[in-house]
């Protein structure tokens, strides 16, 4: 089974934090979504295995389409491969274009999943960071979504935030908690050079928080809802039940997946590609039949050093015999003596073939994978 990731790069305005592409340009979007719907036509034959289980729409601000819209994407994927009965098919919206109608209709067409962002329950946050919701707006989004036919609700997080104290993230967590939520992904926020925030860090006027915030706020997340019942079956993610996010469950397990839009990667076990990074020379580009990729063949030593990165991050753990028959006796040897060296360390679990990050380790998953690298 395959996987298939749609981008919508469009947003209404740019929150500060944020470095994914994106742009404000709205006029283009039925431009764009005629692109995507010829992207998927010209590359059905990028995946093997042509059966698809999960669809994601991911931005951007996906909920700026209209269920028109995404029924026309949805229609031609559903033309060109096999996507199950009960395949995962997510729509990632904003506070701001939740209401009944919409969710009525974009669950007419197919979307059985709704992960909501989020991110702060603190209104001056919120406005610090150009989120275009208040916090009243988000519980009323969360009010609207528990009376629709889309249960499968998942919220975005983010954790160590400038004047967010332990106790307001806390208060935010036990609100959160009262609401029908299947599935929480929590991230601490990230400073990229491509943001205007780390212009606004850099010239002082907004303080980052330090490591040990970090560290402090990873856990009071992770008690909270593992206390609520929540499965922490990756580092940032928390799911009910057999709730987990089946289509990012599926990046970590290295599954085929087709990425298409704007800046979309691709994977097929063999390279990576990824499209163009300009909305508009998208467009014409699909206008002409033109597919603009750039293409990464993956070495042995490249499919090695992703399989660790990616099984420590979950607890799915690294198989000892996936790695003795994938990969060469020099890749294997290297393997078990940096096994060997971080065990006499304390680190992982082994239970038969399988080795394990343990649960004080899991903030340590890139430095753990680092030393496994070859």
């Amino acid at each position: 089974m395959s996987g298939l990731y749609v981008h919508i790069p469009f947003c209404n305005e740019k929150c500060h934090y944020c470095d994914f592409y994106s742009g404000n340009q709205l006029y283009l979007i039925e431009d764009y979504v005629n692109a995507i719907v010829h992207e998927i036509a010209l590359r059905e034959s990028y995946l093997s295995d042509k059966e698809i289980n999960t669809i994601y729409f991911g931005g951007g601000t996906p909920s700026l389409l209209s269920f028109v819209q995404i029924f026309k994407i949805l229609e031609e994927i559903r033309l060109r491969f096999t996507v199950k009965s009960d395949a995962e098919i997510t729509l990632e919206c904003n506070p701001e274009n939740i209401n009944f109608d919409y969710l009525v209709r974009v669950a007419s067409v197919g979307i059985n999943r709704i992960s909501l962002g989020v991110q702060f329950l603190d209104d001056e946050v919120l406005r610090k960071f150009n989120r275009q919701h208040s916090k009243s707006l988000i519980l009323n989004s969360l009010n609207v979504l528990g009376s629709s036919s889309i249960q499968n609700v998942s919220v975005d997080l983010i954790y160590s935030v400038p004047t967010i104290s332990d106790k307001s993230l806390v208060s935010s967590l036990e609100l959160l908690l009262t609401y029908d939520i299947k599935h929480f992904s929590a991230y601490s926020l990230t400073i990229s050079k491509n943001s205007k925030l780390f212009w606004k860090i850099r010239s002082g006027e907004v303080v980052e928080n330090d490591e040990n915030d970090f560290v402090r706020q990873y856990w009071l997340i992770n008690n909270a809802l593992i206390t609520a019942g929540y499965i922490q079956y990756e580092v940032s993610n928390y799911a009910k039940d057999s709730f987990v996010s089946r289509h990012n469950l599926a990046y970590w397990n290295q599954i085929p997946y087709l990425g298409v839009g704007v800046s979309a990667h691709s994977y097929n076990l063999h390279s990576r590609q990824w499209n163009s990074l300009n909305i508009k020379k998208y467009i014409r580009n699909l206008e002409k039949g033109i597919i603009d990729v750039d293409i990464e063949t993956l070495s042995d030593i490249d499919k090695y050093n992703e399989y660790v990165i990616l099984k420590l991050r979950t607890f799915h753990g690294i198989s000892n015999n996936y790695v003795k028959i994938s990969f060469d006796s020099k890749i294997y040897s290297h393997f078990c003596e940096s096994i060997n060296r971080m065990k006499g360390l304390g680190h992982f679990d082994f239970i038969g073939d399988m080795i394990f990050s343990k649960n004080s380790d899991l903030l340590l998953a890139d430095y753990l994978a680092k030393n496994l690298m070859f």
